[in-house]
């Protein structure tokens, strides 16, 4: 994706996707941890309790007693063999260990089985609880237990045994003076008239609720308070809080990783626009990816490029324009001293004519100079239209034989039907590319200049021929740099001035072509200058 909107926006939703499937994840692997931990506390005290009490009932009566307490406390209890069991070996040590083992029985962890030993004379049988977690029948089942239990003792060893049951159950046991006790009235009344263990909700049933059950001792006149526990909430606050900033410094790690890189870019872009600022047009920016970024790196260091390629040029137009001209005012200078020291009128209008044609020089070499700039300072304005290239190459044919003296100027039409003749560009720069092609032939040609264009798809290609001594390949670049007139068979004999060709070349930049030169079929160079037919063909490639 080149949009940097995209890239983030679209990293950011996966960002947010993983963060919130590690959040679901995580949450449900804490709170599997938490209920273990509830359940734990929660049924490890009363299920020893159970099995202690257990081993004072009877032998041939536990397996009934187990059943009714399971009853009590809405469990299903009974006592089994080792060999009913199906147990892992971490059970197996558990259960060596006097330890609880608990189970979760269903999918939902509503439901669970707490296994403990009950050892025996005649060998460790084991008590099976199975059921659901802090119902309110349990509730008050295991009061009535509790106090079943402390029955057995005398009061003044209750407060030892209640620290014992203290130590194993996970919620406070404890005995409370009657006015203590907060309930309505037909719970009160059931307590003390009816001496009914109650239990008591506090807060809204769900979440946020704590239960406490309450039974009367009949001996001291006290309640015995098994609670407040509150129940399992699967969301609290203080986790949520903590998952939320997790997530949030998670999200924010993330974003940092997104926008760091692009912020070290646009740091590098920034010190290269200041080294070209300060002067060095050799700076580059790094150019990395195809994204709006990278895009703009590479229009910078295609800019610095441009202003590097147009100041050499300057300097050089500068030194090669101060060569040319000093030969046409030298001559002139000269001229006009001959025509002060002239005997005659007839040597006077021979060294005016000189001049003249001095000056006429001098006229040319300014337009091709001021041409060759104006191309060179960047995009010209171009008026694009549909060209008759049959009609243009035929114009320059009959322009060229006026000058081209002994020199065949032939042009050769193509075999192409009339409509696949018209190609899109600047005419009058078009014109310009095959008159100086056809202008720089005629200087080196022996005998015969051909001018051909054919199309190739959607590509237009205009050669011109010569049959003079042709171009070595060594030198073929160079023809197209400006002020450059090679020294061998097209010597400064032939005339002109070296800008035509680099003229021809920005005019094939600037319609998106190109120039080429090789050998001609004639014996001589050839041109070959090729562009898109059609302009809107090229910016969209």
């Amino acid at each position: 994706m080149n949009s940097i909107f995209l890239r983030i926006y679209g990293g950011m939703v996966l960002v947010c996707l993983v963060i919130g499937l590690l959040f679901y994840i995580s949450l449900e692997a804490i709170n599997f941890i938490r209920l273990q931990y509830f359940r734990t506390n929660l049924v490890t005290g009363p299920v020893q309790l159970v099995a202690e009490m257990t081993l004072n009932q009877p032998y041939e009566f536990r397996q009934r007693w187990a059943r009714d307490v399971g009853r009590l406390l809405d469990a299903d209890m009974r006592l089994v063999t080792r060999d009913q069991l199906s147990l892992s070996g971490s059970e197996a040590e558990q259960l060596d260990d006097n330890e609880v083992v608990l189970r979760l029985t269903d999918a939902y962890n509503r439901e669970g089985q707490a296994i403990v030993a009950v050892p025996e004379p005649t060998g460790t049988r084991y008590l099976i609880a199975s059921g659901e977690y802090l119902t309110e029948q349990q509730g008050r089942g295991l009061a009535e237990l509790v106090s079943q239990y402390l029955s057995r003792f005398p009061v003044t060893e209750w407060n030892s045994r209640l620290e014992a049951i203290n130590k194993r159950f996970g919620f406070p046991v404890r005995r409370v003076a009657p006015f203590e006790v907060k309930l309505d009235d037909e719970k009160k009344h059931r307590l003390f008239h009816e001496e009914q263990a109650v239990v008591n909700f506090a807060g809204n049933r769900g979440e946020s609720t704590s239960i406490t059950a309450y039974k009367l001792l009949s001996e001291t006149g006290e309640v015995l308070q098994l609670g407040p526990q509150n129940m399992f909430n699967w969301y609290p606050f203080e986790l949520m809080a903590v998952m939320v900033v997790i997530a949030l410094a998670m999200v924010g790690f993330a974003v940092y990783l997104f926008v760091k890189p692009l912020e070290n870019r646009l740091s590098s872009l920034e010190k290269a626009v200041l080294r070209i600022r300060g002067g060095d047009l050799n700076a580059r920016a790094p150019v990395e990816g195809s994204d709006a970024i990278g895009q703009l790196a590479g229009t910078l260091n295609g800019m610095t490029e441009h202003i590097q390629r147009l100041l050499n040029s300057q300097k050089e137009l500068t030194r090669a324009v101060s060569h040319e001209l000093r030969t046409p005012v030298a001559r002139i200078r000269f001229g006009l001293e001959m025509l002060m020291d002239a005997d005659n009128d007839e040597q006077r209008l021979r060294q005016v004519e000189l001049i003249d044609q001095d000056i006429e020089q001098l006229d040319k070499l300014i337009d091709e100079i001021l041409t060759y700039s104006k191309l060179e300072e960047g995009t010209p304005v171009l008026d694009f239209v549909m060209i008759d290239l049959d009609a243009l190459m035929r114009r320059v044919e009959q322009e060229s034989k006026a000058l081209s003296g002994k020199i065949d100027v032939v042009y050769v039409a193509p075999d192409l039907p009339e409509e696949r003749c018209f190609a899109e560009g600047e005419e009058r720069y078009i014109h310009r590319v095959v008159q100086n092609l056809v202008g720089n032939a005629l200087r080196y040609a022996h005998s015969r200049v051909e001018i051909t264009f054919s199309a190739m798809g959607d590509v237009f290609r205009i050669d011109v021929h010569d049959d003079g001594p042709g171009i070595p390949e060594s030198d073929r670049k160079r023809v197209f740099q400006p002020f450059t007139r090679l020294d061998d068979s097209r010597t400064r004999a032939s005339g002109g001035y070296g800008l035509g060709l680099s003229i021809v070349n920005r005019i094939a930049y600037w319609h998106g072509g190109r120039v080429r030169v090789g050998e001609s079929e004639l014996g001589g160079a050839k041109f070959s200058f090729l562009w898109p037919r059609l302009q809107s063909l090229r910016e969209s490639n």
